[in-house]
């Protein structure tokens, strides 16, 4: 017996997705951020992933900056840069944009620390492109819609998905399912198409599946047990997703659920 709950979203889109963390920014994190400014002084502490402290104080002025690493102070100069900041001595040189700081000595990094971001493109059926990136260590977002002026958000405490906003504007979201409002007005939504299915068999089991025709995936759960995650593959005919222990397939309204090369599911 097959029971078919369909739920397409309202605008079918296409979503690209791609996560800029390269390998560097995989092996560092920031545990701590701080800054605090007085006159032409700034000061800044940075954590990085293990749990090493630099602690930074520029003098805007004068053009120099004070760093304190492992009990150690450093004077360090000024440097011209074509971008963000570059400080140095004889032996130690500063270099970082923003919260993504190297600090070398003698020509080896000593501390590295760089926020960790994930950088996403959303498409709807009407041709609108939102891009947004996400800064997970700052809590921050950076959107642009339509390749337009950058919008700054700040992230919120949401009950599930995501939620960022600013005086102006708002982004929420969970999945892919994303929308942008701006003055409390819509001007970008984004939803997969997605089809809900649920399948019986003669010994009472149900397969609940949401399959996600858009990023190509689908959630099962057998019987109300854990959610099962996989991915589309190609089909000579039928459907079939898989991951490394389950493997689902089906024509039609008849389904297979394989787990280990064993069927658990079958109607």
């Amino acid at each position: 017996m097959i029971k078919r709950i369909l739920t397409i979203g309202m605008l079918t889109a296409t979503v690209f997705i791609s996560c800029k963390n390269n390998q560097k920014q995989e092996n560092t994190d920031s545990s701590n951020t701080e800054q605090t400014a007085s006159k032409d002084v700034v000061t800044q502490s940075l954590t990085n992933n293990d749990g090493e402290t630099l602690e930074m104080s520029f003098n805007n002025s004068e053009g120099t900056a004070t760093v304190n690493f492992k009990g150690e102070s450093i004077d360090l100069e000024q440097q011209r840069s074509g971008s963000g900041i570059w400080y140095k001595n004889d032996q130690y040189e500063l270099r970082g944009k923003g919260n993504d700081i190297w600090l070398k000595k003698d020509g080896e990094v000593i501390f590295e620390h760089q926020d960790k971001k994930a950088s996403v493109e959303f498409k709807n059926e009407e041709g609108d492109v939102l891009n947004v990136t996400f800064n997970n260590t700052a809590g921050t977002a950076k959107a642009y819609l339509n390749g337009g002026a950058q919008i700054d958000l700040e992230q919120e405490k949401a009950a599930s998905g995501i939620w960022y906003k600013n005086d102006q504007y708002e982004l929420r979201g969970k999945g892919n399912d994303v929308w942008l409002k701006k003055d409390g007005e819509t001007v970008f939504q984004h939803e997969d198409d997605k089809v809900n299915v649920e399948a019986k068999n003669d010994k009472g089991d149900v397969l609940t599946m949401t399959f996600n025709n858009t990023a190509g995936t689908v959630k099962a759960y057998l019987n109300g047990g854990e959610q099962i995650d996989l991915e589309q593959k190609k089909a000579a005919s039928g459907i079939w997703y898989e991951n490394d222990t389950y493997e689902l397939r089906g024509k039609g309204d008849n389904y297979m659920l394989i787990k280990d090369g064993e069927t658990v599911f079958e109607n």
